[in-house]
């Protein structure tokens, strides 16, 4: 799996006014994965994480991704009693980290051991902390193929309401048009796309300015979503007041797909998409946010399993290889 963003795990607070101000305020929280136990687990993650959530001065909305499926493993697969020095433990932490998380890329397993480092101290303060064992690092996050992409256009066209329709194209259009990561999509707003010789181009802002072209294939859809986007307002779900991890994935478990539709795939395949068409390696880093080539090396090894995206180009990987090797 991918980042807190796209993992399955995050949570909707359906009930917080907006302006409120205080982690106190959220009261009617309702995970998605966990909400078939939420009668047994549910008061004692919001206590947990409302204590936490004051004694850290966070919004409490920043800690559920974490403390819930933490929690939901610990209770579920470990059986430890629903007790606060029981559960939020230095070594039950890492094994939920190194056992629980097995099928997480080692970013967003980093992230929860980041979050929850932070809940344990508050909350079980006494508990001696163990030594961290470092995170394997990941395998490289693998490019879809063109039949995958069929159906991923096929899933955005299909969603029930015409609002999910035109989210799910944007978030298609940004990932697989223009490659951005998750915090990318979810901080573009229509204003930030740009018309310049009938050549739509996306402009971010924050983390890795640059402007970036969507790919042709992916124009019309981009279109579309903005004929129906207000002006100002974000391109991916634009009644949302801010761009916060987890929005993603929300929207991604009320699809309900069997499809994995992860924004790091998406990047991934539009890199791909990229080198096998023959972009220059120093326009691709520019356009990408890449810093050196090395980050492409290591997606390499997918190239002959890409479908028609590659084999229309005519590339094979030792080509690639040299194509990354020219140098800039």
């Amino acid at each position: 799996m991918d980042t807190a963003a796209e993992d399955g795990l995050a949570c909707h607070d359906q009930t917080k006014p907006p302006g409120s101000a205080g982690a106190r305020q959220v009261h009617e929280f309702r995970p998605i994965n966990a909400l078939p136990y939420w009668d047994v687990i549910g008061d004692f993650i919001r206590n947990a994480v409302l204590d936490a959530a004051t004694r850290l001065g966070r919004p409490a909305e920043d800690l559920y991704p974490a403390v819930v499926p933490f929690v939901l493993w610990c209770w579920q697969t470990r059986g430890t009693p629903l007790e606060v020095p029981r559960i939020f433990r230095w070594r039950v932490l890492e094994e939920f980290i190194h056992r629980g998380m097995t099928e997480y890329m080692s970013g967003s397993r980093a992230t929860h051991r980041s979050t929850l480092t932070l809940v344990v101290k508050v909350l079980n303060p006494a508990d001696v902390r163990p030594d961290h064992r470092p995170i394997p690092r990941s395998r490289p996050t693998e490019p879809y193929t063109s039949a995958e992409v069929a159906s991923l256009y096929g899933w955005a066209t299909s969603q029930g309401t015409a609002r999910r329709k035109q989210d799910a194209l944007a978030l298609l259009a940004l990932g697989l048009g223009a490659g951005l990561a998750t915090r990318e999509i979810l901080g573009v707003r229509t204003a930030d796309i740009d018309s310049r010789d009938d050549q739509l181009l996306v402009m971010v802002w924050e983390g890795r300015p640059r402007t970036v072209p969507i790919l042709a294939s992916w124009q019309s859809s981009m279109r579309q979503v903005l004929q129906e986007t207000a002006p100002e307002s974000w391109l991916f779900r634009p009644g949302r007041t801010s761009a916060t991890s987890g929005q993603i994935t929300d929207f991604l478990q009320r699809a309900r797909t069997h499809l994995d539709v992860r924004p790091a795939r998406m990047r991934t395949t539009w890199l791909l998409e990229h080198l096998a068409t023959g972009t220059a390696p120093a326009e691709l880093l520019r356009i990408s946010g890449l810093k050196n080539l090395a980050a492409l090396d290591k997606i390499t090894q997918f190239t002959p399993n890409m479908g028609a995206i590659t084999q229309s180009s005519g590339f094979k990987k030792t080509a690639l290889t040299r194509h990354l090797s020219s140098g800039l």
